[in-house]
């Protein structure tokens, strides 16, 4: 059973659980789509339950007995549990870190009009992907040495370049106008030195994680200068934080 099939067995068992349909549909064309290797099309919305829509449904099943209500209960826990793994269902079977929309993309391309990027430690390139798909120039790079561990790498999205982080920054560093990186491990400390790479060259340094969260090391927060910028503020305005991982585009000096 994949994890879609879960959520819809969670719902069948649940009084009214067709209510729930259209955020499991959202959810389903988000994994199509990935697998016709595309990115999905929209940021995504929350997927758990919000704590009004859990009261309003509980009480809208106030006439069940107490064993049937119990029993709901149980169940209506457990669909909103399986939703809050959306995320690791990503991670797992795609590879899919960041969450990368076309629309994302486009409001990158919209805010830096006419401007190059490099993408490093790519995984599977999503980022890039979307980003040549709206018509930018992009670099895409990754050695993939961490592929062996999940599905990332093994997905590939767009062309990608066997090149480790620092070499590609040697590469296409002077090249472009600016750098990004999406989701670089929180427990190595690759981003310092890419930070401090960075400070050496005239691009622009975009960064996709969440601050002294999920991503990236302590050695890069504590290091990192992050700016505040209006083309940053529209961006983050159609990045997915969906759920409890508060990640966003971040410009960094």
């Amino acid at each position: 059973m994949n994890y879609i099939d879960g959520l819809r067995e969670d719902t069948a068992v649940l009084p009214n659980g067709m209510m729930f349909n259209a955020r499991i549909k959202f959810m389903e064309r988000i994994c199509q789509a990935l697998l016709n290797n595309e990115l999905p099309k929209y940021h995504f919305p929350q997927f758990q339950l919000k704590e009004k829509e859990i009261t309003s449904y509980m009480e809208s099943n106030v006439n069940l007995d107490e064993v049937e209500f119990q029993t709901m209960a149980a169940h209506l826990e457990k669909f909103d549990h399986d939703l809050g793994e959306f995320r690791t269902y990503l991670q797992t079977r795609f590879g899919y870190w960041a969450t990368i929309t076309q629309d994302f993309a486009a409001a990158i391309k919209a805010e830096f009009p006419n401007e190059t990027f490099l993408e490093l430690m790519a995984g599977n390139g999503y980022l890039s992907k979307g980003l040549r798909d709206v018509g930018v120039e992009t670099y895409c790079t990754d050695d993939l040495s961490w592929s062996k561990y999940n599905q990332t790498g093994n997905l590939k999205m767009t062309e990608i370049e066997s090149l480790d982080a620092l070499s590609a920054l040697e590469k296409y560093g002077h090249k472009v106008d600016n750098v990004i990186v999406a989701w670089s491990p929180d427990r190595e400390d690759i981003d310092y030195q890419v930070l401090q790479k960075m400070r050496q060259l005239d691009a622009s340094f975009l960064v996709i994680g969440e601050k002294n969260g999920a991503t990236d090391s302590k050695e890069f927060w504590d290091e990192a200068n992050l700016i505040d910028d209006p083309r940053i503020e529209k961006i983050n305005q159609v990045y997915s934080r969906y759920d409890l991982v508060h990640d966003q585009l971040y410009l960094v000096k």
